[in-house]
């Protein structure tokens, strides 16, 4: 792979063009194009790109275009295409076809996606262009989530493979996790399987607290910033709708209904009530007359909305104040041993959590350290093998894995077991994605 200098961003005006391009004109030095349907639009990428960064010193190595006026001659003087366009081979693939009259042997193009097929994505090549075209799955927002899903297909050179890797590492300050051509990925994968699941238990339990419920259940203590369902909110319905439908349409693993949406979701975004971004979906925020902010959340039996409610569980309560005091495997003996239904829902949870990322190597991965860079990473979750090891290893996670009914997967049966399963902990502290 040569060196790259000058790169192509395709969509700069969108938020994850204008944060990819800031990180690669900062940390790579690169001379950028900035395309966009139009020029108004490509300035307006600049100067998001700038502002992303923090840095006006990277301004006058980007260069403003069009699609129309500007797109083959940019790409036939780059080294990097970087493609992100809407979702949708019906834009992705005439975009490519033009890429590929117009780009010199050697060029990589890759293309930021969600889950679409990139062994389809880079037909659109010649044989030189297929071993040079990608997935470079960013996350948003590029310069704080520093994940790369790098995604190979068939046609890809495993030297080209490794040089970028290091160039997107080494140069780029990303955490790059290897990933096969499969729908989602790694992390989408892993992440969307556990929100649609509890977006289904919500439902299942409706009359006990439905929405609000689950994600007190599943809050931080069960290591991630944000409840799934209010990820769910904060990503969009719809955004949500497409990535599941998409791992339920074609993947037949285990998991499988899991990842049916359910139907109160769907009867959200016939509503238009999409999340955060249309002012309401699961939960919305309202002011009142004397300004002060007011939580509601969705009612899957009445289809309103009520206050969003407090919550006194008992062993929630106590496992945070464990993880104050930075006890981590007390938290987590807390959760083992609890009563009741909350707490068979929060095991339940963490043992499909684990179960499910670990599966997934060999068919998605090829080491389950890319999938807890995946989660670590890309979602701010502490990674499955971590957990493990919070548990008190793999004994004591298959005893709860056995007993949430969960599927054991053999990665975690064959463990020995005394020794760390969590390989990441010089690169990625587990502890400090707990929150108490």
């Amino acid at each position: 792979m040569r060196e790259i200098k000058t790169v192509t961003i395709l969509g700069a005006n969108g938020a994850m063009g204008s944060g990819s391009a800031g990180v690669i004109a900062a940390f790579g030095g690169a001379k950028v194009h900035m395309l966009a349907r139009d020029v108004e639009k490509a300035k307006q990428g600049i100067e998001a790109a700038v502002n992303s960064v923090k840095t006006d010193t990277i301004r006058g190595r980007m260069i403003p275009g069009s699609y129309d006026a500007d797109l083959e001659k940019a790409v036939s003087e780059s080294d990097w295409v970087f493609e992100l366009v809407a979702e949708s081979y019906e834009v992705k693939e005439p975009i490519n076809a033009r890429i590929a009259k117009s780009r010199k042997p050697g060029t990589i193009v890759s293309t930021v996606s969600s889950g679409l097929s990139i062994g389809r994505l880079a037909n659109a090549f010649d044989e030189d262009g297929k071993k040079h075209y990608y997935g470079t799955h960013f996350f948003n927002p590029p310069y704080k989530m520093i994940l790369c899903e790098l995604v190979t297909h068939a046609g890809n050179d495993k030297k080209v493979t490794q040089a970028l890797g290091e160039y997107l590492d080494k140069v780029l300050g990303r955490a790059v996790v290897y990933t096969n051509d499969t729908p989602a990925f790694a992390g989408n994968r892993i992440g969307f399987q556990l929100m649609n699941e509890v977006a289904q238990f919500a439902e299942k339990y409706a009359d006990q607290g439905g929405i609000a419920l689950l994600d007190e259940i599943m809050s931080g203590y069960t290591g991630r910033a944000m409840g799934p369902l209010a990820t769910a909110d904060f990503v969009g319905l719809d955004v949500h709708k497409a990535i599941v439908d998409n791992i339920y349409d074609n993947t037949k693993d285990e998991a499988h209904s899991t990842f049916k949406l359910p139907g109160y979701m769907q009867k959200l975004i016939d509503e238009g009530k999409l999340g955060m971004k249309s002012g309401g979906g699961l939960t919305k925020i309202t002011k009142t007359a004397d300004g002060k902010k007011e939580k509601f959340v969705y009612n899957i039996k009445t289809g309103s909305y009520d206050p969003y409610p407090k919550f006194d569980i008992a062993f929630i309560k106590e496992a945070r104040q464990k993880i104050k005091e930075s006890d981590y495997k007390g938290a987590m003996e807390v959760v083992k041993t609890a009563k009741g239904l909350e707490a068979d829902i929060a095991r339940y949870f963490i043992s499909r959590y684990i179960s499910y990322s670990l599966s997934l190597v060999g068919e998605v991965v090829d080491s389950k350290e890319n999938t807890d860079g995946a989660m670590g990473f890309g979602f701010n979750w502490v990674p499955a093998s971590a957990f493990v090891d919070f548990l008190g290893g793999p004994k004591e996670t298959i005893k709860i894995l056995e007993a949430s009914k969960i599927p054991v997967p053999k990665l975690l049966s064959d463990a020995k077991p005394n020794k760390k399963f969590y390989e990441l902990g010089d690169k990625l502290d587990a502890r400090s994605l707990f929150k108490g």
